[in-house]
């Protein structure tokens, strides 16, 4: 089976690549380094095809049974620095890449994001929810465009007979994760901190919720629906396990026995107050989390400890 992975080089992409060559999937990753790591793929860099492109001008005439997309940066200073293309590449991207799947008759698997349900009333938060969102605040680009994309994906699903699942995913952590002070993704910013000794960083009280899923877990998910999911589904991936930031920020400390302090931070604009997953859906195909977030932290601590360069 040959799966046209854009974003592969990223986070949760490239441990989605080395799954699928370990299930021996013929993989094609498309991705232009915006911010995922060529040494991300260095365990299976002769199995796979690389490609260096965007997604924005990607055209191929290669037939595929999977296309499965995780282009876009992901994270909130990313979206502030580079909205255009963040908008862009959840438009005109999904399109190319839409347009790929049609013509290989594939199954289309667009990774979403919680962050379409915005700053949302419901808790935990099922995928019918219709969203709470600004059009146009500095999280618009990211938040809008995953929108976009799902409501794309649906459009071609109505007028062209498109086969797609759409994933929601949120808060995702674990080895390889970007999380230093421009990328900003709180589990891997707050290890790092406290493996240094820094103050860890919180913006605004901490009493902000937000559930956390180690990266392997949704790998399984994702293989789960690209073997099970319901064509023209939408599945949250997560947790509904709901844990306040500041809470998260005492557990890492203890859990790597840090002498870090804390750096409160004014909170960023349209920051949502609470989130956590309804996963009732796909747990109704078998989806249960593995890994809790105090056994995920020592995972992260041991990776960065003994693979990254301390600065």
């Amino acid at each position: 089976m040959k799966v046209l992975l854009a974003g592969g080089s990223g986070f949760i992409g490239s441990h989605l690549a080395e799954e699928l060559v370990k299930r021996e999937y013929e993989v094609t990753v498309l991705d232009n380094l915006s911010s995922g790591l060529r040494d991300n793929l260095k365990s299976i860099r002769d199995k796979i095809t690389f490609i260096r492109g965007d997604v924005t001008e990607f055209k191929t005439v290669e037939q595929f049974d999977y296309v499965i997309n995780f282009a876009s940066n992901a994270s909130r200073k990313e979206w502030e620095r580079y909205p255009v293309e963040i908008a862009l590449t959840n438009s005109l991207g999904s399109r190319n890449l839409i347009e790929i799947a049609l013509k290989s008759k594939a199954l289309y698997i667009y990774a979403s994001s919680s962050e379409v349900y915005g700053d949302p009333t419901v808790i935990p938060t099922p995928e019918d929810y219709k969203g709470a969102v600004s059009t146009t605040g500095s999280r618009s680009a990211y938040d809008e465009g995953k929108r976009f994309g799902d409501a794309l994906t649906k459009a071609y699903e109505r007028e062209h007979g498109l086969k797609n699942i759409i994933i929601r995913f949120f808060n995702t952590y674990g080895p390889r994760m970007r999380g230093d002070d421009f990328y900003g993704r709180v589990v891997d910013r707050f290890v790092k901190q406290a493996i240094k000794g820094e103050p860890l960083t919180i913006y605004g009280d901490g009493s902000q919720t937000r559930s956390f899923t180690y990266v392997s877990d949704a790998v399984k998910a994702i293989t789960l629906l690209m073997e099970k999911g319901e064509t023209g589904a939408v599945y949250n991936v997560g947790s509904d396990h709901e844990i306040e930031i500041l809470e998260l920020a005492k557990l890492i400390k203890k859990t790597l026995s840090s002498n870090s302090d804390f750096n409160f931070m004014p909170l960023p604009e349209h920051d949502p107050k609470r989130r956590a997953a309804d996963i009732s859906k796909i747990r109704k195909l078998g989806y249960v989390p593995k890994v809790d977030l105090e056994t995920g932290i020592k995972n992260m601590g041991y990776y960065i400890k003994n693979t990254e360069v301390k600065k």
